[in-house]
């Protein structure tokens, strides 16, 4: 792979924590959903890996150095748990179970929250960045964070559908996410490898061409 987006540069760095901050807004607002029913929205926000997989992974492999997808795999999973964290403060104010002194203390206390996931997700995005290597052990590490989307999208399918027969709930909203997800993936990964074009572009030597059409001195 040889297309980068995200650079070592403080632009790159507040994109990517841009990123992390929608992302604990989303976890935030799936997690208004009911935990039941076919569709079980709230999954979203616990449960299920396969949406942060694909995200994280792509911000990860389309950035510029190993160190750079560290701390850019950091930022973006840091930001998302401190935004859920604070979200949830605010759940249990609205809830009247606490008041908003709770919520406004938790603006600091809430800053340690992200940092274990931070620090595991930076140690994992430092190796996935090898899965840019063009040779086959970079290719395997590439595709690895499909895998698991495959694993876990057929996991849930199949529950969804035993569990809509027998108790008329299910995990289809986390299903189709994971599907679209591993559909995503693969089609941006294979176009970004340039799988079979690395010989496309090379152009054939017009010194050899002449040699090649000359006729030989037999001929002659």
């Amino acid at each position: 792979m040889d297309k980068t987006f995200f650079k070592n540069n403080l632009k790159s760095y507040l994109l990517v924590t841009g990123f992390g901050i929608v992302a604990g807004l989303l976890v935030a607002f799936f997690s208004r959903f009911p935990a039941h029913g076919l569709w079980n929205f709230a999954l979203f926000s616990s449960g299920t890996l396969g949406f942060w997989m694909f995200s994280t992974s792509l911000i990860v492999l389309f950035s510029q150095k190993n160190f750079v997808a560290a701390v850019n795999a950091a930022l973006y999973v840091y930001f998302m748990f401190y935004v859920t964290g604070i979200f949830k403060r605010l759940a249990i104010v609205r809830k009247g179970y606490n008041s908003m002194t709770f919520f406004y203390e938790g603006l600091w206390q809430e800053l340690a929250y992200g940092l274990v996931p931070a620090v595991v997700c930076a140690g994992l995005a430092f190796v996935l960045w090898y899965g840019r290597k063009k040779k086959w052990d970079g290719v395997v590490l590439r595709f690895l964070p499909a895998a698991y989307i495959v694993a876990e999208a057929v996991t849930l399918w199949v529950e969804t559908l035993w569990t809509y027969i027998t108790l008329r709930e299910g995990f289809l909203f986390m299903a189709i996410v994971d599907t679209v997800c591993l559909a995503a993936y693969l089609m941006i990964v294979i176009k970004a490898s340039g799988f079979g074009t690395e010989n496309s572009g090379k152009k054939e030597d017009p010194q050899t061409i002449e040699k090649t059409d000359m006729p030989s001195g037999d001929s002659l």
